[in-house]
């Protein structure tokens, strides 16, 4: 019998939990860059930790060109295992913590979402784990990125803005334009709107489309929130966008029958920090992603 100095565990590899996040958020974020900022951590450090795990491992998890970075078939692998051992040691230290302090987890998301979803979220979540304090942040989705990337932000609930984004769909809404009922369209007008601020990915894509369609239109009010755009569209002097499930019941949508263009859904994400080390954030991740599909079943 082998003795334990020579047994085959201890020739096992060193997977230190700094190395394995590392490679988890390059894999995640698509490059060193991305990595370095949501580590805190510098480029040439996280890229020294990947190359230290391959060593460890012998073998290649990630193709690096000057164009792109790709996961190679090992490293595809590997990345299945790498988060599985990561969650474990968050479970372990979690099972093992005896400190009576309450957590933080710093959530963003837009104020829309926050209104109709956040009551049920926090009430589910709250019920089961009594020791995590949540932090709400309600910003437009761009702002809330950003703090994610500073670390200001634990999670973040977002419109998807670029198609590399990195975050988790999660799911669809549709999107339409919107009035007060007793709004007059008059087609020989340009057509007043009342949007979010030059970041909102709704304002972009809707101006684009009628810009598209050749159809004159003229921002005469803008709005950080939903509630200021309500009040606005409610003098009947102004069109919006809204989601069509959030559509209030004195609004009406307009489209097809007034020449207005059909606007893409909005796509809506999870992002999360990296550094998420508390077994019970996971918890709040499915929650999130429950109340979400109760809203939007057919989001697939």
């Amino acid at each position: 019998m082998d003795s334990i100095g020579n047994s085959d565990q201890s020739r096992l590899p060193a997977l230190d939990s700094d190395l394995l996040l590392a490679f988890v958020t390059v894999a995640d974020g698509g490059g060193f860059t991305t990595a370095a900022r949501y580590l805190h951590k510098t480029q040439s450090t996280i890229s020294l930790r990947v190359r230290t795990l391959e060593d460890r491992l012998g073998t290649r998890l990630l193709n690096r060109t000057s164009r792109r970075l790709s996961l190679t078939a090992d490293g595809q692998t590997f990345l299945v295992y790498a988060r599985r051992l990561l969650q474990l040691q968050r479970e372990a230290l979690g099972a093992l913590s005896v400190s009576s302090e309450p957590i933080t987890l710093r959530f963003g998301l837009p104020e829309d979402y926050a209104d109709t979803w956040l009551p049920a979220l926090l009430e589910r979540f709250s019920a089961v784990h009594p020791e995590v304090r949540v932090h709400i942040h309600c910003r437009m989705s761009t702002e809330l990125l950003e703090q994610l990337d500073d670390g200001s932000l634990d999670l973040v609930l977002a419109v998807r803005h670029a198609a590399n984004s990195g975050g988790e769909v999660v799911g669809k809404a549709s999107v339409v334009w919107a009035a007060h009922r007793n709004f007059h369209y008059d087609p020989g007008s340009p057509l007043p709107l009342a949007l979010f601020p030059e970041q909102c990915i709704y304002r972009r894509r809707a101006l684009q489309a009628l810009t598209e369609q050749g159809l004159a239109w003229q921002v005469d009010s803008t709005s950080q929130s939903p509630s200021g755009l309500r009040v606005i569209v409610d003098q009947a002097r102004a069109v919006t966008l809204s989601e069509r499930r959030m559509l209030p019941p004195h609004w009406r949508m307009l489209g097809e029958a007034e020449g207005l263009p059909s606007l893409p859904p909005a796509e809506l994400e999870i992002h999360r920090s990296p550094s998420l080390t508390h077994p019970a954030f996971e918890a709040f991740v499915n929650r999130l992603r429950e109340v979400i599909a109760e809203a939007l079943p057919t989001q697939h």
